[in-house]
């Protein structure tokens, strides 16, 4: 296999050195991503929530393009990232969930990119799924997640030791080009935003996102100090929503229903004017959307593609984007699947389920049957995607114990053998019938 460094170099070599197709003047000098983990686009007022305030992403809001219909890859935080930072679909990069192996030295991330290039790099992240060693460090020169000296990396953090971090990163910085991502991870379940916002909500969910909506206020605002802000591109996007009691799932994790894959994503960069875009998009078509702004050429085998003619004002072709949830492997039950091509969603199980968002955006009326050629369509295509180099996924990866600890604190099992599960083609074991068990495994995991 080619050496790392080699890697990198021969991306950025088979790519021209990165010059560009045309874009639009001016280009952004530098980036800001930023990540909310376990927040679905329907608790923003940017998506038509009025029970929560978020000022601050209404100004980027205001100031940039809503992409309407961005769908999550996974409802896992390591999957859905790894995917956003490799423009790669689960199984084309292997990382199929939380505990799975990191991501391998084939695949090349945009901070390896953009390091390559010149940029100071640096990502402030607020969980331990995250962690240094999960495989989303590699390309920068900062990687914050709370370890100390001595000591591993904590559980969780609040946003407001993440933006601290983060911010005084950003004070140090010279005329050098950076790339920055913060993950914010505060909505994740248990939710212990501060006091005062427990109060303003009495809701602990709606809560935390108007904290973490007052903490990007924060680092915007050093951002503005330093005269970095007008000339940044910054993208505001969920990894993956939360359930809440939809279908039956308390919070995430199987299920890949609107509530769980229906996700922020704002972009706000210079010469882009405001705007929303309807076409259905996914976290995969990040990465070459931001190369394409800085004038740069994305790697030619990825699964994303680039959305900034939209921001441009271009027109948007629709294509079909896809997700999966292989957690439900861990248990012994089939792997989920999911295709959605416009108003069409259709989700792979031993019973499948078709639905038209467009007229069933909760997903009440399940048309498998009364449509069996669409859904047989739908399935061929699913498998299609699926079929990729890391589509075979082990039953239970190697976690030290320590780990497996922090990360049942937080609701996941890492687990032992399981029963063999089936293809999501053929007959197995349904979650549907066993998400009841799951809320229950999930609780009994954080006691």
């Amino acid at each position: 296999m080619m050496p790392r460094t080699l890697l990198v170099a021969a991306v950025v070599s088979i790519c021209g050195g990165l010059t560009a197709s045309p874009v639009r003047q001016p280009r952004p000098s530098s980036l800001v991503i930023i990540t909310l983990d376990t927040t679905r686009a329907d608790r923003l007022p940017a998506y038509g929530f009025a029970g929560v305030a978020t000022p601050v992403i209404d100004r980027i809001v205001n100031e940039g393009v809503v992409f309407d219909t961005a769908e999550s890859v996974a409802p896992l935080t390591l999957t859905a990232h790894t995917s956003l930072f490799t423009g790669l679909y689960p199984p084309n990069h292997g990382v199929r969930d939380n505990v799975a192996p990191p991501l391998g030295p084939a695949h090349v991330t945009l901070a390896e990119i953009l390091r390559a290039r010149g940029y100071r790099t640096a990502a402030f992240v607020g969980s331990i799924v995250l962690a240094r060693d999960r495989g989303l460090a590699r390309g920068f020169d900062v990687y914050g997640d709370g370890a100390r000296t001595g000591s591993p990396a904590p559980r969780r953090r609040s946003a407001n030791e993440v933006i601290d971090d983060a911010s005084a990163w950003v004070r140090h910085l010279d005329a050098t080009p950076f790339f920055v991502w913060v993950h914010l991870y505060d909505a994740h379940a248990p939710q212990a935003p501060p006091l005062e916002f427990r109060r303003a909500y009495g809701d602990s969910y709606e809560g935390a996102i108007a904290y973490m909506d007052a903490e990007i206020g924060r680092l915007l605002d050093v951002l503005q100090q330093k005269a970095l802000l007008a000339t940044s591109a910054v993208v505001i996007a969920g990894d993956h929503g939360e359930s809440l009691g939809e279908h039956g799932e308390r919070e995430h994790g199987i299920f890949l229903y609107e509530g769980a894959t229906h996700v922020p994503l704002v972009v706000r960069a210079p010469g882009v004017s405001a705007g929303r875009i309807a076409a259905v998009t996914s976290l995969v078509d990040i990465l070459p959307t931001m190369l394409d702004l800085f004038g740069l050429v994305a790697p030619a085998a990825i699964d994303g593609r680039s959305l900034a003619p939209a921001l441009r004002g271009k027109p948007l072709p629709e294509r079909a984007v896809y997700a999966e949830s292989m957690y439900a492997k861990r248990f012994g039950w089939t792997p989920l699947r999911m295709l959605r091509d416009g108003g069409l969603k259709y989700i792979d199980a031993p019973r499948p389920e078709l639905y038209d968002l467009s007229v069933d955006p909760f997903e009440q009326r399940d048309l498998s049957i009364e449509r069996p050629l669409m859904a047989a369509s739908m399935r061929a295509r699913v498998a299609a995607i699926a079929a990729g180099p890391a589509s075979q996924v082990a039953g239970a990866a190697s976690v030290e114990p320590d780990r497996a600890r922090s990360l049942a604190s937080l609701g996941y099992v890492s687990g032992g053998p399981v029963p063999p599960a089936a293809s999501a083609t053929g007959p197995g074991r349904d979650p549907k019938d066993y998400i009841q068990l799951f809320n229950e495994i999930r609780g009994r995991a954080r006691q």
